[in-house]
């Protein structure tokens, strides 16, 4: 009985213990100020690592070995690292605990994962399926495919394979390239581009696509307006390319989204623009000629076959007539065309483009009650709005809202519910919905977008724009190819780089879809 007693006191001993520390400071609090938080930390995405290069630039300064407690080495400029440089156990283990640091560029070896900071002055290059705390570079940081960084990562540049892994801040002076497929929680640069296919040369032009030669000018000098580039077999040119000059192609040529042709592009075969491309020229096939939502060509498209356009595509600009003409034409909502459809067999206008719907339909100014002081109009219901509207100020809803393809809000965009953004849709100032955001094919948004659940970015669109940066912020958030932000992506609980989003579920009504290849 004795030893049941003395075991259950000794029991009740070792629960009770533990607790006594916090027993004492709730009945007696000593410290009731809240825990301090750096607000340049909270504030700014690169904090960590501009406090990194100052920590040391302090420590070489002062010809230390050693910061916080942690030893630093310097790196070899090269990946084939002289023998001796590792420790045995980094050699056992693949793992080193050291601070390294390169007065150049540097290349990080094969099999040696970094638990500490990796730092180099000059550029800075990964290595494929390694995992590091933390990267600092001062040139070009490039992470190549199925890298995971552990807490930072900074450079004046930033490429990120396809398959990486960030859960921690990824930051650039400059611009940051997404690849497919990756993992993130908090991007902040000037320029971040979901490109996908990483340039080789870092500008996004097509000088580093095999395949393509460029003939320049007479006297051999080059000049945008007069050379060519030709392409001698069927070519799909990758996402957010940009070039000078005209297109043509011995086959069909594929133009990947967001990308920017200043001249025209010309196919033996078939021309597909991706979402949110734009064509300062002219289209011409012999094959079909397909354009993905969002899409712009500012000159004529003519096609021996067909011509399909997608919702929210533009034709021409205003005051310069512009002719779409092919045997079969095909249009999508919301589309629009400065000039002449000619169509010599068939013209296929899908699910209404223009949205007339019925004599009494009400019109915008109907459903939404405008505050002629404030500019603020005021929907008390769910709201859906016509492809091709237009509006001054700020629009509330107190439901979901859904705008068609090329709609133009001069303000911002409010709703207690979801909020849907119609292909090549145009909004001047911020998004902000309770629910989810899906923001469709080369959609620009110039403000902010924030949802208290998900944003999704569909492929082509634009957030913010160069010198006025937005923020896009949801706890769930889901880009697409051809997506430019400029400012910051920041994921509460996940983010990711795609290489394909379905805006439609399987099975939904598709009545108003327009079919063929141009389905973004």
């Amino acid at each position: 009985m004795i030893a049941a007693v003395f075991l259950l006191v000794l029991t009740l001993g070792v629960i009770v213990l533990p607790l006594l520390p916090a027993l004492r400071e709730w009945r007696r609090p000593t410290d009731v100020t809240p825990l301090p938080i750096d607000e340049a930390d909270a504030l700014e995405p690169d904090y960590l690592a501009r406090r990194f290069a100052q920590r040391i630039d302090a420590a070489l300064a002062q010809g230390v070995d050693e910061l916080g407690g942690t030893a630093l080495s310097m790196l070899p400029r090269s990946a084939a690292w002289p023998s001796g440089l590792l420790t045995r156990k980094e050699q056992r283990t693949g793992r080193s605990e050291r601070i390294w640091y390169g007065k150049g560029d540097a290349v990080l070896p094969e099999g040696l994962h970094g638990l500490a900071e990796i730092a180099a002055r000059g550029t800075l290059r990964a290595a494929a399926g390694h995992t590091y705390r933390a990267l600092l570079a001062g040139g070009r940081l490039t992470l190549p495919p199925r890298v995971r960084v552990l807490r930072w990562a900074h450079g004046r540049s930033v490429a990120v394979g396809d398959l990486c892994r960030v859960p921690g801040r990824l930051s650039a002076d400059e611009l940051i390239l997404m690849g497919r497929n990756v993992s993130f929680a908090l991007l902040h640069a000037p320029t971040i581009c979901f490109a996908g296919a990483l340039p080789s040369d870092a500008q996004g032009t097509l000088a580093g696509i095999e395949g393509v030669r460029w003939e320049v000018s007479a006297d051999g000098a080059w000049d945008g307006a007069h050379s060519v580039a030709m392409v001698d077999h069927s070519m799909s040119i990758p996402a957010l390319r940009h070039w000078e000059g005209d297109l043509m192609g011995a086959a069909h040529l594929t133009l990947g989204e967001g990308c920017v042709a200043r001249g025209s592009v010309k196919a033996a075969g078939m021309i597909s623009l991706g979402a949110g491309c734009q064509v300062h020229g002219g289209l011409m096939a012999a094959g079909e000629i397909y354009l993905a939502p969002g899409a712009q060509v500012r000159a004529s498209i003519v096609s021996e076959t067909a011509v399909v356009l997608g919702p929210g595509c533009v034709v021409g600009v205003p005051g310069a007539h512009a002719t779409v003409r092919a045997p079969r034409v095909e249009v999508g909502q919301g589309v629009v065309v400065h000039g002449t459809v000619w169509s010599g067999s068939m013209l296929l206008a899908v699910g209404d483009p223009l949205n007339n719907g019925s004599p009494g339909q009400p019109d915008l100014d109907d459903l939404v009650a405008w505050n002629e002081v404030t500019g603020r109009g005021v929907a008390g219901n769910s709201l859906t709005v016509a492809p091709g509207r237009a509006w001054d100020g700020d629009l509330v809803c107190h439901g979901d809202l859904a705008l068609g393809p090329r709609c133009h809000a001069a303000g911002g965009l409010k709703a207690h519910g979801a909020i849907g953004l119609g292909a090549g849709c145009a909004v001047d100032g911020s998004v902000i919905a309770h629910g989810e955001v899906v923001v469709g094919a080369g959609v620009q948004v110039l403000g902010s977008v924030a949802s208290e659940s998900a944003v999704l970015l569909g492929p082509g669109c634009i957030v913010g724009a160069p010198g006025r940066p937005a923020t896009v912020c949801a706890p769930r958030i889901e880009v697409a190819l051809g997506v430019v932000v400029h400012g910051t992506v920041w994921a509460g609980d996940s983010g990711d780089a795609l290489d394909k989003m379905q805006l439609v579920a399987d099975g939904a009504d598709d009545s108003g879809v327009l079919p063929g290849r141009a389905l973004a």
